[in-house]
This record gives C-alpha cells, structure tokens and sequence, in this order.
C-alpha cells in the first residue's frame, strides 16, 4: 500500500501519531503484538561510535536507544517524559535535581545498574577527555549519591531543561565492568540494559543485535533480534524494502518516497522532524568570523527552492534551527533571510571582496547530499561566495572540521535533541562538538543562560525567542529547511515510530506473523 503525501504542517498540528496512523492499515492499529522475529533493517549511515560519549552523528542512536536506556525516557511522537531508569524525579531548588533509580536492573553483562553505576558514568560525561559531550552536563558540579537508590545532581547554575537533556546521550547507562574491562575507548562495543544485546559491527557494513532476555520492562522486547545492514545510496536502500530483502528502510529521503508509492507492497511514513538542512561554520577565524560573510551566505541562498525541488515541498524553508511549530520558536524570525543575491554580494564586497570569496568546505557524498550541496554551490555563487567542496563520509567529515577543525564549513544535516536549551549548547557553546571554532560569540552565553534559569515555561519560551533572534541575526548557522522524517516498510512491520527526533526506539516494535 501507498501513502499521498502529507501536508507537513497537517502532519505536525495533529501529531507524529496520528499522522503515522493515517498511513497504516486500520487493522495494523488494532492487532495484539506478537512475539518473535528478527527485524532486518536497512539505513544510510555508518555510526561514529557506539559509545554514547564519543559518538557524532544523530544517526549513531539507531543502535543507542536499542542498546542503552536512559536514566529518563520520552515519547518519541511528543517528546513528553517518563520514567526510564529514574523511576521519579523532581528538582529539589532551581540547582538541586533528585532522580530515584529503578531497583534490581542489570546490565547485559550482569553488572548491577544502581547509584554508583549512574554516577559512574555521568562523572565519565563530564570529565573524560574523550567525551563529547561535556556541554550537555556544564551546569552539574557534582553528582552525589544521596540514598539507596538515588542520586542527587548539584548545578552550578539553574538548568531547566536537564531532566530532558537525561533523555540523549548523557542519560544512556554503559556498565561499569565493560568500561573498565575495555578501558578508555569503548567506540565499537556496547553494553547497557537496553532491550537488545549488541553482538557484531561490520563497518560500513552492518548491525547484529539480539533480544536481552533478562530486559527489566517485562515482556519487552517483541523481537528476537534486530539486523541492520548500512548501505550508504538512499535509492539503494528504499530497494531493500520494495524487493523483500529488508522489512524497515529508514532515514530516507523525499526522492525515495516517491519511488515507495508507486509499489503496493510497502508502507510510507512520514512525519515531522526536529532535523534542519543547514551549514555548521567555523566562525571563530577569518573568513567566516566576518558575520557579513556569514549574513551573504544566508541571504545568497533560496530556501523555497530548496524545500521545492529538493523536498517536494514537504520541509519547511527556514532561518532558524527549529521548526516553527516548536515552542520555542519565534515564528516572527524564522524568515529573517529572504533570498537576494544582491544583498549577498554587497555584504561580501564591504567585507573587503570585491571580486566574491571563495570558502573550503566539508560535505557528504552520497546522492542526496551532493544534489543538495550542487544547488547550494549555485545560489552562494550568485551571491559572491564560491564554494570549495569535498564530499567524505559523515564521520570522516564530522571528524575532519570539527575535531581537526579542517576547511571552514561543513554541509550538513543538524537536530534531534530533546530540549532546546540542549540543542544550542550542542550548536554554539565554546565547549561543543559542533561548534569548530570553540568560541562563543560575545552574548550568546547571557541569553542562553537565560533559558535555563527561567523556571516557567512562559518565561523559558520568551529567552528561546531572544537567543533565537541573536543566532539568526549573527548568522552562526546557515539553515535551510526543517525536513520531514520519512521511512519505508513492509506492511508486517508494526508500532515502529521515527519521532520528531528521528531516532527510533525499538522496544516496542513488532512483526506480523
């Protein structure tokens, strides 16, 4: 069966979920799950790692969320919380969380989860010299085993948004043993008390997971294992569902869509996303730390055009790095840039280039990059800005500009964390991954401590819209769109939801007999 496309605002005003129940046969919504069954799986990318510390990618929690649970979970439709390993939490003053822990988990291993295994790790986030994201855990000054099964995080500072931030990558539990069996690196092996065991990595190759039969949420999970095979060609991988090689093909792109609704075999689901299409840059040295460069680059770019001939008109053409329907975002601001070249061109000519710059730039080589990487390089150019690219692998690219802080730019997709105050650290903190530069442009860390020292929703979402208009109006990012999340699969696949983060959970997924 086909799906029409969706209107992607219909889709996100009535929800993730009853967008992806308007896709699915009636009787798919009604049948009791049935245990069994190995779901194979086909996607894009290849993890950076599969510790949650170390990795880079957002598709890295394909294999996270199946494999690690989080001290707090969500709802991957709505982004509510709700107990994970932290079965209650509540702050105790603005700088004083308390989470109770579940009691009589264990690790895959056999370790036992318990107050020091949790402080464990959230000390090992913090301060390891590995870890990546020590930004996500900038306001905790100490983590205190307070009870049997309690912890208590002490904060420099307010921080609102951290009981959603304990959903992502600094919440996921890795056992104790296996991190001092292995040692420092960890990348390519995982175990936690997620509901499925890890057993191989074939890079650039493939996934083998199996059930965790001691999983703690009993009855869970339905599958007996999870295969995932990586195949790095979009086209390629919406095949493997249309042939039978494969049950589930997921982190698609609008084109492979297209081609699924012409077959009656498969299944479309496409929902909103938290993912825009944009330009991480290295503002922090000449020529992007001009911020009219950076402004060119955003006013060279059309990003109608953009949603339409690369999107179908499914995304939302944006300047701001959240869609408009999130409350935190201002929707006054999100068409800040409007497309004109002119503008572009004498923004670069003030900045000292009368004859246009030209920028080295990182992006990915896979099909659907590179169509969008060629339009891009068209538009800046008729803006004055000549764009320089290398297309590599994600990692390779992630790992080039922002660790070896390689060429000027990267292209490449950015989202998927749970709370916005998260989300701009993670962007544009001087400690952040993504942030090449290390260096915070002055203001950016008034306003955003500002977010998370508010302690009511009204007051938070009016500090997202100040931080907002400063990051727009300083042109620390270049977004384009805010793209759907789409996947393809068999009509026997059942209860699978990508979710506003496009990062799927697994736990509940089920295969028709």
């Amino acid at each position: 069966m086909s799906s029409p496309i969706l209107d992607r605002r219909q889709v996100l005003r009535t929800g993730a979920a009853a967008g992806v129940a308007a896709l699915l046969p009636r009787a798919a919504l009604s049948d009791t799950p049935r245990r069994g069954g190995t779901l194979r799986m086909a996607m894009p990318y290849n993890p950076a790692s599969i510790d949650p510390m170390t990795g880079r990618n957002l598709t890295d929690f394909n294999v996270l969320y199946a494999v690690f649970d989080g001290l707090i979970d969500f709802d991957p439709d709505t982004l509510d919380l709700k107990p994970g390993l932290a079965k209650s939490w509540a702050f105790k003053d603005p700088k004083t969380l308390v989470l109770d822990l579940v009691d009589g988990v264990e690790f895959q291993d056999g370790t036992p989860f318990n107050p020091e295994a949790a402080k464990l790790n959230l000390d090992r986030y913090r301060s390891d010299p590995r870890s990546n994201v020590k930004a996500d855990l900038n306001a905790v000054a100490e983590v205190e085993i307070s009870g049997k099964n309690q912890i208590t995080l002490h904060l420099s500072r307010p921080n609102a948004g951290l009981p959603t931030i304990l959903t992502n990558r600094v919440g996921l539990m890795v056992s104790p043993t296996f991190i001092k069996n292995k040692g420092p690196n960890i990348d390519r092996g995982a175990i936690g008390t997620g509901p499925f065991k890890f057993v191989e990595w074939k890079d650039n190759d493939s996934f083998t997971l199996v059930r965790n039969d001691k999983y703690w949420k009993t009855g869970r999970p339905y599958l007996d294992g999870i295969q995932m095979r990586i195949i790095q060609e979009l086209n390629t991988v919406v095949r493997t569902a249309l042939t039978g090689e494969t049950d589930l093909a997921i982190d698609l792109g609008v084109d492979q869509k297209l081609i699924a609704d012409r077959s009656k075999s498969v299944v479309s689901q496409v929902g909103p996303s938290l993912v825009f299409l944009g330009i991480f840059l290295n503002y922090a040295r000449p020529p992007l730390a001009d911020v009219r460069i950076r402004q060119a680059m955003n006013y060279a770019i059309d990003r109608k055009v953009i949603n339409d001939v690369l999107l179908h008109g499914l995304g939302e053409p944006t300047s701001a790095v959240l869609p408009k329907e999130h409350w935190a975002c201002d929707p006054t601001t999100i068409n800040y840039y409007g497309h004109d070249p002119d503008k572009a061109r004498a923004l670069v000519t003030a900045a000292g280039f009368p004859d246009g710059i030209e920028i080295e730039s990182f992006g990915w080589p896979d099909q659907a990059a590179m169509q969008r990487q060629e339009l891009l390089i068209a538009q800046m150019a008729k803006g004055g800005v000549r764009i320089k690219l290398t297309p590599t692998t994600p990692q390779q690219a992630m790992s080039s500009f922002m660790i070896q802080k390689q060429k000027a730019m990267l292209i490449s997709p950015g989202g998927g964390f749970p709370d916005p105050s998260q989300f701009y650290e993670a962007l544009f903190s001087k400690d952040a991954l993504r942030n090449a530069g290390k260096t915070e442009l002055p203001g950016f860390r008034e306003l955003m401590d500002a977010t998370e020292t508010a302690q009511t929703h009204d007051a938070r979402k009016k500090a997202f819209f100040k931080l907002q208009r400063f990051v727009i109006e300083q042109a620390m990012q270049v977004p384009q769109v805010n793209g759907p999340t789409i996947a393809v699969m068999s009509p026997k696949v059942r209860d699978y939801h990508g979710g506003l983060l496009t990062t799927p959970k697994f736990t509940g997924v089920w295969l028709s007999a």
